[in-house]
């Protein structure tokens, strides 16, 4: 009975060790030391620290050396008070925590008197000094006001970091259908992607599984791209890590329609050698960029989530407001398109067609490569560019070469929604909840093949990611988080 029992304390112990590792992946902390207006320190001081979002609030008792330490605080802004004897209240506004952030707040404490509260607005110092992570943040501002490209995809953001390049070539085909980016020369199958801590890694190459191409969705993400904490593993490159918003007690949204077409749009060198933006064209449709129609829409809104309530007598519903909070996103996206596709150096042009026809027209091979290859339109480069001659039937023929660059139709019909749900069960216990699901099916790419004409391949692809965590305040200075997700994409 006692060896059980040393067990069952072991393993609480190592859960909670554990758990002030991993909770930095989605939250942050707040530290300092509490001191009088000559440095000394303030032991057993209250130390206060309130969410204006959700009015969650977390306390503190400073140690024998004036410290506290608050950890597992979810971002946002807060506000600090510190009371202790014999000293004015301390209030101090405009903190604002971020992922990942050590903020360190220090405080001077004045002594009663006339002035029986002291007001501060101050942020803390966004310089990590607490550990030697290297890492860029992009907030919510940045993430919806940087060019993402016309998919609007977040993890475009990381090519804007430094010792961040993307990789066309290459590695680019083991690294999914997301952003390909190399971190200081690493292999893209070394990145480690997560969301709200869960990962979100391709199960068979290297990219993320769930696409990210709302912003209005993402409070938040941090790129370390070097000196990893410990509560990161699993690869060694670089951690593109997001967290999703969450509720308040005021409701907040936003609806957005993005739009582009080939009006908006030049081409590119594909797109020409394919015959397009060629102002003397006889057809209509190659004298610009190719075809194109490409949409997205969608909406967001978040705030107290109130349940009905049924009986007689009092209000008619639950009220949410500190203690249950929700955020919801929908988006719709869908391209229509003609894409440029291989070229192919080589391919006979109109003479090089009659001559075949005329020589070796009847031979089914012959007849089948003339029937689904069309004539080659550009100039031939590279070394297999020489006609070709044979001999039929006692007569010499020549076939002179060229280029064909194939154009193929694109579809791509695409929906992604996600909520998420945040509930205080009491003040030392909350839980989360999110789910998002990603339904996409299309016809076609910009590197499908160029010939047959009409030739292509459909696409189906559904992602689901929940993740469900608790965090709980056991003792001030003890914390614990359980967490647990699931990830499918089939």
């Amino acid at each position: 009975m006692i060896s059980a029992t040393r067990s069952i304390v072991l393993l609480m112990a190592c859960c909670a060790f554990l758990s002030l590792s991993a909770v930095a992946q989605t939250t942050g902390s707040i530290s300092g030391t509490v001191e009088d207006e000559k440095g000394a320190v303030i032991p057993n001081a209250t130390v206060t620290v309130r969410n204006i979002a959700t009015n969650e609030i977390r306390t503190a008792r400073t140690d024998d050396e004036g410290r506290y330490r608050l950890v597992n605080m979810p971002v946002g802004e807060y506000e600090l008070t510190v009371e202790g004897g014999g000293f004015a209240k301390h209030v101090r506004t405009g903190i604002s925590l971020v992922l990942n952030q050590s903020a360190v707040v220090n405080v001077e404490m004045k002594a009663a008197g006339v002035q029986e509260v002291v007001n501060v607005t101050e942020n803390a110092s966004m310089l990590n000094t607490t550990t030697a992570e290297v890492s860029t943040r992009f907030d919510s501002r940045r993430l919806s006001e940087l060019p993402l490209s016309t998919t609007r995809s977040i993890y475009n953001v990381a090519l804007s970091a430094p010792g961040i390049s993307q990789v066309v070539t290459g590695q680019s085909l083991f690294a999914g259908a997301n952003t390909t980016f190399s971190a200081n020369g690493g292999r893209v199958r070394s990145n480690n992607f997560m969301i709200d801590g869960q990962d979100n890694n391709d199960f068979g190459v290297a990219g993320a599984t769930v696409g990210l191409n709302n912003p209005d969705l993402i409070q938040e993400v941090r790129l370390v791209t070097n000196q990893f904490t410990a509560e990161f593993g699993r690869n060694g490159s670089a951690v593109f890590n997001a967290i999703t918003k969450s509720g308040s007690n005021d409701y907040h949204g936003s609806a957005f329609w993005f739009h582009n077409d080939n009006a908006l749009n030049a081409c590119n060198n594909l797109d020409k050698a394919g015959g397009f933006c060629n102002p003397n064209a006889t057809a209509q449709s190659k004298r610009h960029a190719p075809f194109r129609i490409e949409n997205q829409a969608g909406l967001t809104i978040g705030g107290p989530l109130h349940f009905p309530r049924f009986g007689e007598g009092g209000k008619s519903y639950f009220s949410g407001r500190d203690r249950t909070f929700f955020f919801f996103s929908l988006q719709r996206w869908w391209d229509r398109q003609i894409g440029s596709g291989f070229t192919i150096n080589g391919a006979p042009n109109e003479a090089g067609r009659q001559a075949l026809q005329a020589g070796a027209g009847n031979r089914p091979q012959v007849a089948a490569l003339l029937r689904f290859l069309p004539a080659a339109t550009g100039p031939c480069t590279g070394t297999n560019c020489a006609p070709l001659t044979f001999t039929a039937n006692g007569q010499t023929f020549s076939v002179p070469k060229g280029s064909l660059t194939g154009s193929s139709s694109i579809a791509l019909n695409d929906w992604q929604q996600s909520i998420r749900v945040d509930h205080n069960l009491t003040k030392n216990h909350t839980l989360t909840g999110r789910y998002i699901y990603q339904d996409q099916d299309g016809i076609g790419s910009n590197t499908g093949q160029s010939t047959p004409s009409g030739h292509n391949h459909n696409f189906l692809t559904r992602a689901q990611a929940v993740n469900l965590s608790l965090n709980s305040v056991l003792t001030p200075r003890i914390v614990n988080e359980l967490r647990g997700a699931y990830l499918r994409n089939a």
